[in-house]
């Protein structure tokens, strides 16, 4: 029964990242973003080119993440102050799930500014689309902003695999051959809690009068600030290397790489016997 819990659970997180990912409002271009936020600096360049942490301290970036929180708060609450507002009892469900995806919208919005900050890869491919390993980095980046068990481990997995090369072999393997799939599923169903919490939250929130907007409005903003900070929290630790554990891999899975390795390496070993005949 606690699995089928878990797997629902799981499910709601991947449906509403799913749907958020396609608001407007979610997307943040990475260079866009560094180039605004690193406008008056000489190293602009490498910047760009190898992300702010080549060029800046851990504790100063850090500093500078309490700007782009503070600010993403504000904006997210004014947003949920203006949609918490009372509306028609019939579409008072609807309203409350729409203002849901609004608030885990400008939370993936706030994530990836962050990641970016602390020197993380685009998230969205070319096509603004989320790939499957895309996802797991949200349901990461989300963990930790709730303060969920295993998040941090789960940020600093896959912050690794997304800048090695072996992250692309990893990412076309069966995600449930990976030796943190359980800690996928268990964060991404902590996440997914509280997706069914917020709907009820909001809910609750566009039934009141007069004062739904500023419950709305005043939730986010006790909340938003806190989840910001976690995550910074998150991302700074990893660049200072707290979570450096390696987890093991699934046997099936190493014995697949193990696999590929021999393949590679007996392809390239006939191409030298050849070029030495």
């Amino acid at each position: 029964m606690a699995d089928d819990s878990q797997d629902k659970l799981y499910a709601t997180t991947l449906q509403t990242i799913g749907a958020v990912s396609k608001l407007p409002m979610v997307h943040v271009e990475r260079e866009a973003f560094l180039r605004k936020q690193f406008a008056s600096s000489p190293h602009l360049a490498v910047v760009l080119e190898s992300g702010p942490q080549a060029v800046y301290t851990v504790e100063s970036l850090r500093q500078k993440a309490n700007s782009i929180i503070k600010n993403s708060t504000a904006k997210t609450s004014m947003a949920s102050f203006a949609t918490g507002l009372p509306g028609n009892p019939v579409v008072m469900i609807a309203a409350g799930g729409a203002d849901v995806a609004q608030y885990f919208g400008f939370a993936i919005n706030l994530a990836q500014q962050l990641a970016y900050l602390f020197g993380e890869d685009d998230l969205f491919d070319d096509g603004g689309q989320l790939s499957e390993a895309a996802q797991i980095r949200v349901i990461a980046y989300l963990g930790a902003m709730f303060g969920a068990a295993g998040a941090a481990a789960l940020v600093s997995q896959t912050s690794k695999l997304a800048g090695a090369n072996l992250g692309k072999k990893v990412a076309a393997q069966a995600l449930t051959k990976t030796a943190w799939y359980p800690l996928v599923k268990k964060v991404g169903a902590l996440v997914g809690k509280q997706v069914t919490k917020k709907s009820v939250e909001k809910t609750i929130t566009k039934a009141v009068p007069v004062a739904g907007g500023v419950i709305a409005g005043g939730l986010t903003f006790m909340t938003f600030r806190p989840m910001g900070n976690r995550l910074a929290d998150t991302l700074a630790a990893n660049l200072n290397g707290d979570f450096d554990e390696e987890l093991e891999l699934n046997p099936d899975f190493a014995a697949s790489v193990e696999t590929s390795t021999v393949v590679v390496e007996q392809i390239r070993d006939g191409a030298s016997e050849r070029e030495t005949e």
